[in-house]
């Protein structure tokens, strides 16, 4: 169930998104020989020194240039104290600084500056970030050189540093904790604006590990908040903080009635699924493989979800209307505070009439490998031992086997105006294959009922795997991909043609040269099946010649349940409910 993003470069609310790229981060040393070990004599040892300075006279001494005191300095002997839980925050961020002050010789951000960087981006944070900004959204993504991504992601950082007030020299200590009161909610958007926009290049586990001691600080004052009451209060306008501690509503609508059932296996054994995808190649319902996922129960509570997200604070992409194939179709960077209240906890309000667009439209959080953007909620979930297994490769003559004749894979199939993640190159036959590395690729996909995946098909093998709700799917085979009328591979997406979007009238283009591109839609049907559920007496037939004629199969995956779509399989996703799934390509 796959919705390929086309990499483009163009502003969303204000901001840009650009592919995420994995690097490992730069952690700092763990101790020093030049130093006492733990076991010296306290009165002997500098870090019993560091104990009683400020940090902003620690950041003061890491921040000379050059530095007057090495990193090692400021490190807690191995026994901490209570004396020292403090300290040890004031090392974390003077840590980061050094590391924003010295950069690798083969680091990237160099290019930025051919004769040479001269202050620390500490010193020019905001016109270098400008800097960078700019020339994210004057080249598309594709063509956008990974030092403007590192500097984007540095400035970003060193901008979170300045309003927690940590490069001011008179800085007090009590300045720190009153500075994250007033901006946190600027902070999360920095640092997951580097995140979604850059990658985090190179600072990737950095940004991680300030988000996390944010979310740490975030839980603790909402639990002092709540502490003298029982309950959350039932109160979830939209733009408040304040979520029903209950579960995601759980209300149908429109569930079909199966006429032409999937396959089921019960928790098949390795050999049984590998020769059902070499041999049968028929998609196939697995029940009971979910069993010991933490998400089946955590997921279903909202209380859960702003916790995971910093109180909401956290910015998702969230693609607003019916589907991609509409033009009024778009994408926008949202606070999921926003994404939650709007479109998940008053979607019941809307009910069925979402899919008729005559009231708000659906917004849906699709294909977002939100477990690389919050780590954490990887723990609630395991990818299927069978996604490991040797996958067969396309279908002769179907149209991702002839997609592969004529030129290498390309991971990207759909409009999206927020580029995909870009992975490592993969240096394997089987990664060529399919695009992906040896791990596979994991979406979530968050919506209320109507959110709506058209008829399409994917380059990979998938395990869709149902945690939240109910999802209508159906089926068709490759064989018959000339009856499902695939569009045109040079088609303009809706929401490029469509009349003020940004792509097309972006003001940083030269000369006023326009970048609209045309996209390959040719994964994607011209046959509207969310139309022929809603009409059913329509003589769809005369609409799409012979569409009635077509074999398909078709099942309603339930919480719990997954579903394996082979390779190529054209495939129609409608949400029966507000539904979390999770995909696993491989």
């Amino acid at each position: 169930m796959a919705q390929g993003r086309q990499g483009s470069s163009l502003t969303i609310d204000g901001f840009m998104a650009a592919p995420t790229h994995h690097q490992d981060h730069l952690h700092p040393p763990t101790g020093s020989s030049r130093w006492p070990s733990p076991a010296t004599s306290t009165s002997q040892s500098p870090h019993f020194l560091a104990a009683f300075l400020s940090p902003s006279l620690l950041f003061a001494l890491i921040s000379a240039h050059p530095p007057l005191v090495s990193i090692d300095f400021l490190l807690p002997p191995a026994t901490p104290s209570a004396l020292m839980v403090e300290f040890v925050d004031g090392t974390f961020w003077c840590s980061i600084t050094l590391q924003l002050q010295k950069c690798d010789p083969d680091d990237p951000i160099h290019k930025c500056f051919p004769n040479g960087m001269g202050k620390s981006v500490l010193d020019q944070a905001d016109n270098l970030f400008n800097l960078a900004d700019k020339k994210l959204h004057t080249f598309p993504f594709k063509d956008v050189q990974p030092c403007w991504f590192r500097l984007y992601t540095d400035t970003s950082i060193a901008k979170v540093l300045e309003l927690l007030g940590l490069t001011s020299p008179s800085l007090q200590d009590s300045s720190l904790s009153e500075s994250l009161k007033i901006h946190l909610d600027k902070i999360v958007s920095i640092l997951d604006m580097a995140l979604i926009m850059a990658g985090g290049l190179r600072r990737e586990q950095m940004i991680h590990d300030i988000l996390a001691r944010l979310q740490a600080v975030s839980v603790s004052e909402e639990e002092e908040k709540e502490h003298p009451r029982k309950k959350r209060r039932v109160d979830h306008e939209p733009g408040s903080n304040h979520v029903p501690d209950s579960h995601l509503p759980a209300d149908n609508v429109s569930i079909p009635t199966i006429l032409f059932p999937i396959l089921q296996m019960d928790q098949p054994p390795l050999t049984k699924f590998s020769h059902h995808i070499q041999q049968i190649r028929q998609p196939v319902v697995l029940t009971n493989i979910m069993n010991h996922w933490p998400a089946l129960e955590k997921w279903r509570r909202t209380s859960f979800w702003l916790d995971a997200t910093i109180g909401g604070r956290r910015l998702v992409p969230v693609e607003v209307g019916r589907s991609y194939v509409d033009d009024d179709w778009s994408q926008k960077i949202v606070p999921f505070q926003d994404f939650f209240s709007l479109y998940i906890l008053q979607s019941t309000d809307r009910g069925s009439s979402a899919v008729t667009g005559e009231n708000d439209q659906t917004g849906y959080l699709a294909q977002h490998d939100l477990f690389k953007q919050i780590p954490a909620l990887r723990k609630d979930i395991a990818t299927p031992d069978y996604c490991y297994l040797d996958a067969p490769p396309a279908e002769p003559d179907t149209p991702v086997a002839l997609s592969k004749a004529r030129e290498s894979m390309k991971k990207t199939s759909h409009p999206n105006t927020i580029p995909p993640e870009t992975r490592d190159p993969p240096d394997d036959a089987a990664a060529d294959e399919t695009g992906l590395g040896d791990d596979p690729q994991t979406n979530i996909w968050f919506g209320p009922a109507w959110t709506i995946s058209p008829l399409h098909h994917d380059p990979y093998h998938n395990i869709l795997c149902q945690v939240v709700g109910k999802k209508y799917i159906r089926l068709y085979s490759p064989q018959h991909s000339k009856k499902l009328l695939p569009r045109r591979e040079d088609e303009p997406a809706p929401h490029v043609s469509s009349a003020g979007n940004a792509e097309c009238t972006n003001g940083d283009v030269n000369d006023g040269e326009q970048r609209c591109e045309t996209i390959d839609m040719s994964n994607t049907s011209q046959v509207d099946i969310a139309a022929m559920e809603t009409s059913p007496l329509e003589d769809w037939d005369e609409v799409y010649p012979g569409i009635n004629q077509v074999p398909y199969v078709e099942c309603v995956l339930e919480a719990g349940q997954a579903l394996y779509i082979p390779i190529g399989w054209w495939h129609y996703v409608r949400s029966c409910s507000v539904g979390i799934s999770v995909s696993f390509w491989w």
